[in-house]
């Protein structure tokens, strides 16, 4: 048998070259070329694998979005149909909303009430840019506004001179308020007038 690093003769049970000292054997703590490619295709594997997943959790999550959103659309349909409607009306020409402060009006939606919506307009005026913020809250998102914790609002407006308010809301009791906030403002007053309206049926 010959070395394969130095070409020496050398005994067939030997483990090392005498003459140079190469190895015969390969190091079990040292993974041959087959191992590293088995693990880079498990590797590949599991990552092929959680893609399928993500992605399919992705798609189901889309389905069953789009699946909630048609019914409530039919449900609404259907209430429109045999149900009575009634409506909040909100109107106002000329309200003054200080700086450093805010507005707001209150909604009281009665039990069994169903196809609850919120829509109506507004435009502001007052100090640079004529900017004023708007909030749909729940009862309890308007606490969290308060407290200035993380509130999650049905409708933001952001900071606009104008803009189009339009909300979907649960079915069933619940109080709302529809805020005007000018608390950025250091210096000007805001002058808001508002045409809306919270509907439902009962």
């Amino acid at each position: 048998m010959f070395c394969n690093n130095c070409g020496a003769d050398i005994p067939h049970d030997s483990r090392f070259c005498k003459m140079c000292g190469d190895s015969f054997l390969v190091s079990p703590n040292r993974p041959g070329v087959m191992g590293l490619n088995w693990s880079r295709a498990l590797f590949a594997l599991a990552g092929v694998l959680l893609l399928s997943a993500l992605g399919y959790y992705l798609y189901r999550n889309s389905q069953m979005h789009e699946a909630a959103s048609a019914i409530d659309t039919l449900d609404r349909s259907f209430d429109r149909l045999t149900k009575k409607p009634h409506s909040i009306p909100v109107a106002s020409e000329g309200l003054t909303i200080n700086q450093l402060g805010y507005s707001y009006y209150k909604f009281q939606v009665p039990t069994k009430a169903s196809g609850v919506e919120f829509h109506g307009n507004f435009t502001a005026s007052g100090g640079a840019g004529n900017m004023i913020e708007a909030f749909l809250f729940s009862e309890n998102g308007y606490a969290s506004w308060q407290r200035q914790q993380n509130a999650d609002p049905f409708y933001s407006s952001g900071r606009v001179s104008m803009d189009r308010m339009d909300a979907n809301l649960p079915s069933g009791p619940g109080t709302y308020y529809l805020v005007f906030n000018n608390k950025f403002s250091l210096l000007s007053p805001k002058t808001i007038h508002v045409e809306a309206k919270l509907t439902y049926y009962q």
